[in-house]
């Protein structure tokens, strides 16, 4: 199946402004005609049995890994269903394929193709339980993926596992410092991780006891920003398609105070 390009000048963005499209958006668009630029068509899913903890950003937390994400709307009026918008219909198939049926937050999301051509976005954005705002724009997030063929060249696309990667942590970053980050944001507690430091950053692997647990995290965690002695950071997680963490890479990640493992908020 193949869609159609589409023409497009520019776009609204809540979330970081600026047009759409152009040779430093990252939309990836294609050869310039008449003062347009032709960009694929997107493709819109359904994303249905969202828990009540899930949001637009949690959501895109599990997307990118498989596709650029343009628009994340719930629907208000109808709870745990939300519309996503993929850049194209690759991306879209990838989450047809990798992400229906997984379980996450402690529901099971169910992926569909939907019959609208993209997300309409009408007057402000309502609210959701959790105080965030019930649609969101990602068309010029710096967290895509595939915006560019060089970055879409770093992405594996695998199923969901229980060992995930982190990675671009700054070298003053320790296991300890990942492992209470997890814990101040109630993320489920690894049971092992291990960590590599290059010349300029730091990354590692962090194993726990479920895929659900594993995803659980991505979802939370992913994209966390803060600092560490004046440096900024991103944390950035992904799955490594591997069932468990070889044997020689293992160390006991700490329980919380009470000897019992966190679950996630």
């Amino acid at each position: 199946l193949k869609l159609p390009s589409r023409r497009i000048s520019s776009g609204i963005n809540a979330e970081y402004g600026g047009p759409r499209g152009g040779r430093n958006s990252g939309g990836g668009g294609g050869p310039s005609h008449g003062g347009y630029e032709e960009e694929p068509a997107p493709v819109v899913l359904m994303v249905h049995g969202l828990d009540p903890k899930m949001n637009p950003m949690r959501l895109f937390n599990i997307l990118c890994m498989y596709g650029d994400v343009n628009k994340i709307k719930f629907l208000m009026t109808k709870k745990g269903i939300a519309m996503v918008e993929m850049k194209d219909l690759k991306g879209a198939e990838n989450i047809l394929r990798y992400v229906n049926r997984l379980s996450v937050l402690g529901s099971q999301l169910n992926v569909s193709h939907s019959k609208h051509r993209e997300v309409v976005i009408y007057g402000p954005p309502g609210l959701l339980d959790d105080g965030s705002e019930a649609v969101q724009v990602f068309i010029q997030s710096r967290f895509l993926r595939y915006a560019t063929p060089k970055k879409a060249s770093k992405n594996r696309l695998v199923e969901a596992t229980k060992v995930l990667h982190f990675f671009a942590m700054p070298l003053e970053v320790d296991e300890d410092f990942v492992l209470k980050l997890l814990e101040d944001k109630g993320c489920p507690t690894p049971t092992s991780i291990s960590m590599h430091k290059s010349e300029v950053c730091s990354a590692g692997l962090l194993e726990f006891d479920t895929v659900e647990e594993a995803t659980d995290t991505v979802a939370i965690a992913n994209h966390l920003q803060g600092s560490i002695k004046g440096n900024r950071y991103i944390l950035k997680l992904a799955f490594t398609g591997k069932k468990s963490m070889p044997t020689g890479d293992r160390a006991a990640a700490n329980t919380n105070g009470d000897g019992e493992k966190s679950k996630s908020k």
